[in-house]
Parts: structure tokens; sequence; C-alpha cells
């Protein structure tokens, strides 16, 4: 009994051993492709959006009046 739980606790020792390494290994491997694709690919600084002119609709004053008269005409009720 004793020789199965030593083959036990050295196969449990051996799994978590593994996984460790492995878990090293990637931490390592994400750490190297951070560092290249800041060093190999830098992030670029985009240039100052060019802002549009606002395009006249066409609303003449006399439509303007209108509309503000219906606001006020509704808010009055």
């Amino acid at each position: 009994m004793n020789e199965v739980m030593t083959q036990g606790v050295e196969l449990m020792l051996t799994g978590m051993g593994i996984v460790f390494l492995f878990l090293v290994m990637l931490i390592g491997v994400v750490k190297l492709m951070a560092y290249c694709v800041v060093n190999f690919f830098p992030e670029e600084i985009p240039a100052a959006p060019v802002v549009p002119k606002p395009v006249s609709t066409g609303v003449t004053p006399a439509v303007t009046a209108a509309i503000t008269a219906a606001v006020h005409q509704h808010r009055s009720k």
C-alpha cells in the first residue's frame, strides 16, 4: 500500500510540474509576442480628422418661424 501511495505522489508531482512549466513557457511566449508587436508594429498616430463644413439644409426663415410658432402653440396647451 505504501508503494502505491508513493507512486501516486510521484505521478501527482510530475503532472503538476509539467503543468507549471507549461504555464511559465506560455507566459514567456505571450510576453515575447507583446514585445515583438510593440517593436515591429508600432501604433500609428492617427491624423487629425477632417471635419466637413456643415451643409445648409435649405430651411428658409419663413419655415423656421412656422416651426417655432407650432412648437410654441403645442407647449402652451
